[in-house]
């Protein structure tokens, strides 16, 4: 024997406040809906909190096992559009349902259905009728995986119920957009490093090749038959001094430049002619606007539509912007003595480029 009755209470913000009064000489698996089809292409969607049992029950979720008499209690969101709740009082048992009763109690109740059978099903329950203050149903015999679903016209409450495509417009679906918008997040941040990681290469890509040339030219190096020697001539700059000096005299394969150090010198120099603008303030201001508009987008979702996951997304935009500042430099005109085309070549590579375009200088200035 198992028997259920239940008491439904609707509160003035349209939420539900269900008891479950069971009765069962055997276990008894209850199922709470929380997702019911209304058409083929569109469901309804319910959210229940606050779920508290008493008795010979347990709880997985929103699945109810039941050994023996129990109590559970439990709200319900989502129940009302268009001036009726309607809900699915009981249903989802794993075994037949001898008998239900009904109590439903809400402000200005004009008209009440009460339908029972599988999910869909418009069969009338045995027995409904308006009552003061509400409306009163009941059923005998309930075929396992059954439910009973009442309609109740009420006076005016507010509309909470929320509905969801299926098949092929599921993807449209609530979620959808934060889903979106983790994924526009994640592009973003490999696009971010990507260019992070390219303008951090070529910074540590130095060539020396045309800065080289040109100090050859106006007289500061000497360049023959793989030998170096140094000469004075008119004043260097730091950056130009630290090339010179990091070709000392002998072997031209003896040559180390400090790559690292002239990079420094090279930014250095670039930033006070203006040739190179680093615009960190800007990326700082625009990650601090765009984790400014994450915490508002998040705040206000929350507390409307949902969805708040599309301001995090914008607020971890932000902060890894804002991180990123530093790394990134906007290249305005040439640097000092480099070429218009920078090689990528490694260093040994430079030095016989070196070696072979001061061998042809020379040849040139022989003729």
């Amino acid at each position: 024997m198992l028997a259920d009755d239940v008491t439904v209470t609707t509160a003035q913000d349209g939420q539900l406040t269900v008891i479950e009064r069971i009765v069962t000489d055997a276990p008894a698996v209850h199922r709470i809906a929380e997702r019911v089809p209304v058409t083929d292409d569109e469901d309804r969607l319910y959210s229940v909190t606050d779920l508290h049992l008493s008795g010979a029950a347990s709880a997985d979720g929103t699945t109810i096992t039941v050994t023996g008499p129990a109590t559970v209690s439990y709200t319900v969101d989502g129940a009302v559009t268009a001036g009726q709740v309607r809900f699915q009082l009981t249903g989802g048992w794993d075994r037949a349902v001898d008998r239900v009763t009904a109590a439903f109690s809400a402000p200005g109740v004009s008209a009440a259905d009460c339908y029972a059978g599988q999910p869909g099903s418009a069969r009338q329950c045995t027995f409904s009728e308006l009552r003061s203050g509400g409306a009163h149903a009941e059923q005998n015999g309930l075929r396992q995986g059954d439910r009973i679903d009442l309609a109740v016209q009420t006076g005016p409450l507010p509309e909470n119920a929320r509905f969801v495509p299926t098949g092929p417009l599921a993807a449209f679906a609530p979620g959808f957009p934060s889903v979106l918008s983790g994924l526009a997040l994640v592009l973003y941040l490999l696009i971010g490093a990507s260019v992070v990681r390219l303008r951090t290469r070529l910074r540590g890509e130095l060539d020396l090749t045309g800065t080289v040339l040109d100090l050859v030219a106006r007289g500061h190096l000497h360049i023959a038959d793989g030998q170096v020697s140094h000469g004075e001539a008119d004043p260097l700059t730091p950056f130009e001094q630290a090339v010179k000096t990091a070709f000392p005299p002998g072997p031209l394969a003896a040559a180390r430049p400090d790559q690292a150090e002239l990079c420094a010198l090279l930014d250095a120099e670039t930033h006070c002619h203006g040739w190179l603008s680093a615009r960190q303030p800007h990326v700082r201001r625009a990650g601090l606007i765009l984790a400014a508009a994450g915490i508002v987008t998040t705040v206000v979702l929350a507390l409307t539509v949902g969805e708040a996951l599309i301001g995090v997304a914008l607020l971890i935009a932000g902060i890894a912007t804002f991180l990123a500042a530093p790394l990134v430099h906007t290249r305005r005109g040439r640097a000092s003595g480099s070429p218009a085309r920078r090689a990528e070549s490694p260093l040994a590579t430079e030095i016989d480029a070196i070696q072979a375009m001061a061998e042809r200088r020379s040849a040139v200035s022989a003729q």
